[in-house]
């Protein structure tokens, strides 16, 4: 709790700082991948589902986009700004009770590729090694099961709202940072139900100062996204993944310009123990600045876990029916399954009133699941 306030605290000093108009020609960060923050969520969509209260993961996150900048002039037409990027994403959380989470989130360019002769506002070429600007998410979900010390991930439906503001730790004149405080809200909602998964978006991110890219301003934008997962039958903890995401200028959304970013994503997703690896590849579907040609990404969960999905008190490595969970009634209790009907005679449990016996044929005239008496 002191280090969310402390957060707070160093927010509010940044708002102070950024009140004064910037009107450099590099100042938007250019990333448009926003790697979820756990296993719950998608690619670049997060869940609803918090870890519980003191659970924590950790994330590590390699993006690799090409072209995700370009320019047109009159005199040589199109120019790739920036050719290459890779970007690491640094990630932690922490579960507050059962509905509330608490985020950070650092990216670091690690490398990226520049025409110099793309840039005529005086400034150096961007920087090939920089930091960005350090995100704080936090997460509240409204609607839903609420965590459970056991339940690796909620079932059924959820709403969640998420808020991220990021700080201005990040290099402007490298397209890592805003030199300022920007603020995301989201509304969030996502149905899972035995390894299948949907999700959708919907955003707001506020600007407090206008930015500019070259002659592009950026100012308020609307934000959306749709995924969805679905598991592979036949390998157990993988999954497929399909995901677009957009952003768009808040006024004018559907102007369609430079301000108008929006890519899809088809990844993969593996667990193995704690460990959640994922790998990622998309294209952009316009030429807003940020939208690469090609993605590629690779990331890596940690998330200490007790893993057991149906709540049942067997862990999911031996149950044989994890989604579903075993009906402890002293018959066969150990595999983890459902037995609706124990002794197979046709006569639910619930109605048998000898349930771990079968009546002798012929003689059960009132269906009760017992040999009448002779």
């Amino acid at each position: 709790m002191r280090a969310f306030v402390f957060a707070l605290a160093l927010v509010s000093g940044a708002v102070l700082a950024s009140a004064s108009p910037v009107a450099a020609q590099r100042s938007v960060d250019v990333n448009r991948m926003r790697p979820a923050l756990d296993p719950d969520g998608f690619l670049g969509i997060q869940g609803t589902a918090t870890p519980g209260h003191g659970r924590w993961n950790l994330g590590l996150w390699l993006d690799y986009a090409k072209q995700p900048l370009r320019f047109t002039t009159i005199d040589r037409g199109e120019i790739d700004a920036i050719r290459h990027r890779f970007v690491a994403d640094l990630q932690a959380q922490v579960g507050l009770g059962t509905r509330f989470a608490l985020a950070l989130d650092l990216p670091v360019l690690l490398h990226q590729s520049s025409d110099a002769s793309a840039f005529t506002d005086g400034l150096a070429p961007p920087a090939s090694q920089a930091l960005g600007d350090l995100r704080v998410t936090a997460r509240a979900r409204i609607y839903g099961r609420g965590a459970s010390p056991m339940r690796r991930r909620n079932e059924g439906p959820g709403v969640a709202i998420l808020g991220t503001l990021t700080l201005p730790t990040g290099d402007e004149a490298a397209f890592m940072g805003e030199s300022g405080v920007t603020s995301d809200i989201q509304l969030i909602g996502d149905f899972h139900v035995f390894g299948l998964g949907a999700g959708l978006m919907l955003g707001w991110r506020h600007r407090f100062d206008d930015r500019f890219v070259g002659a592009t301003l950026f100012r308020d934008q609307l934000l959306f996204g749709l995924g969805v997962k679905v598991p592979v039958p036949w390998v157990e903890g993988l999954g497929v993944t399909i995901e677009t995401r957009g952003e768009v200028d808040a006024r004018r959304p559907f102007g369609g310009d430079g301000r108008t970013a929006v890519e899809g994503d088809l990844g993969f997703t593996y667990r193995v123990g704690d460990l959640n690896l994922i790998a990622l590849v998309g294209t952009g579907f316009t030429d807003g600045v940020g939208t690469p040609s090609i993605r590629a990404t690779a990331g890596l969960h940690w998330v200490p876990r007790a893993r057991d999905l149906d709540v049942d008190g067997i862990p999911d490595d031996v149950d044989e029916c994890p989604h579903l969970p075993e009906d402890l009634d002293g018959f066969q209790d150990d595999d983890g399954c459902l037995d609706p009907d124990n002794d197979n005679d046709f006569i639910p449990d619930v109605d048998d009133r000898c349930p771990n016996e079968a009546a002798e044929e012929g003689r059960d005239l009132d269906e009760d699941g017992c040999t009448d008496p002779a």
